[in-house]
Parts: C-alpha cells; structure tokens; sequence
C-alpha cells in the first residue's frame, strides 16, 4: 500500500518541489500541501497519515515544535536549507534530514528509510528461538542465543551477537517486546542485555563478552532484583 503523506512548507516553490517528487514515487500518495503549520497539525488529528515532510524554519512555528505537537507514530522527514537543526531534529526520532536544494535520489534515498520503518523490521515465527531482521538488502536469521545485547543508535537498532553486529531500523521497543521472554531486560533507556550472557558487573557497567554495556540510574534498582542481589 502507498504511504499516504502531506507537505508543510510555507514556501510555495520548495513545496512545489517536494510535490513534484512524490509524485514521480509510486510509493507515495500525497494527500495534502500546507503552507501554514497550524493547518497541517488540526489535519494530522482527523485524518490518518504515515509520513510529514517538513520544512524546518517557518514563520508561524519552527519544524521543531511541529513535531512536539504532532500526533505519535507519524514519520517526518525534514526538509530544510539550514544544517544546524539536524542533531536535535534526529533527537526527536525524524527519519532523515534533506538539505535543500534536494535532488530526487536524495529524496528517493528518504523513502526508503521511511518504508523500511513502516514496514515491519523484525519477527519471530511461533514456537521458534529465532528472530528475522530485515536489513538494508536482506532479512537475516539471528539465533537468540548468540545475541549479547542491542543497542539503539538514533533512527537504527544495533545487534550485538557473538560473530557480528546487525543494523536495522527499528525502535528499541519492539526488540524489547519479542525478547522478553528469552531473559533479555532493558538495562539502559538505549540498552537491552541479555542476562544469561552477563559476565560481570561493575561500577554501573555490564560487561558481556568483549563488550560493556551502561546501566541507566532508573533501572538499576530493578535489575539488580531480575539478578537476585538487592543493592
């Protein structure tokens, strides 16, 4: 199914751009333009869409705080002529940044990112001990029991196992739902371990084979209860 997605940029000719864009991705269905924010956000409540592409400086509310205002779950991609919005825009989990003026492989290069986080990046078949990642080229089978940890790193998820370390776009949430009942716990707001592979602990730090992994102030106390050692 195409990702249905609006344009808000309050520069008729940038945004002209974008439409052009999307209309040339079969992908995409653009549903609708915006010039004015404000417009754009009283929409994102009534109606249902997958995908916001967003300018970053405008008059009546900067793209920053558009994306504190929009309804949870839906992706944005920034679109922008000002570099220094980046960091904090991917802080606040936009899928990719585009400088302008942006090419068509650039954008191109946006939506495949933006797909690959629609659509679903891991799965366990019932009753298996196994996982399937989708990577950027293919789906790979990981064996839960050679799994360290993982890790989130922005828009990606990182796992750690024994032979290698396997990139995918996903949030850290879903790994922490499909792994639970395989003795993995959350140890770290950006950390997930698995305990039967914890070697020692020290000082707030987790060490698991070649690697240390952080144990965040607010789940310690709780882990140290998974592992039996009350502090």
């Amino acid at each position: 199914m195409a990702v249905k997605c609006i344009v808000v940029d309050d520069e008729p000719l940038a945004a002209q751009v974008l439409v052009s864009f999307i209309n040339k991705t079969p992908d995409l269905q653009l549903v609708k333009t915006f010039l004015h924010p404000q417009e754009a956000l009283l929409f994102l409540k009534q109606e249902k869409i997958d995908l916001v592409f967003l300018d970053i400086q405008m008059q009546e509310l900067s793209g920053i705080e558009f994306m504190q205002l929009a309804p949870p779950g839906i992706q944005i991609v920034i679109v922008s002529a000002y570099d220094e919005y980046a960091v904090e825009s991917f802080d606040r989990e936009a899928v990719d940044y585009l400088l302008k003026p942006v090419s068509f492989e650039r954008f191109a290069r946006a939506v495949q990112r933006v797909q690959a986080k629609i659509t679903p990046a891991i799965s366990q078949p019932a009753g298996t001990d196994y996982i399937f990642v989708r990577t950027d080229k293919r789906i790979v089978r990981v064996d839960v029991k050679d799994i360290l940890f993982v890790e989130a790193l922005r828009n990606y998820v990182a796992i750690q196992t024994t032979q290698q370390k396997i990139l995918t776009l996903q949030n850290l949430r879903s790994f922490e739902e499909i792994l639970a009942p395989f003795r993995f716990f959350r140890v770290h707001k950006s950390y997930i371990i698995s305990l039967d592979k914890i070697d020692s602990i020290e000082r707030q730090r987790i060490f698991t084979g070649a690697y240390n992994v952080p144990i965040g102030d607010a789940y310690m106390k709780q882990f140290m209860e998974v592992i039996n050692m009350p502090r």
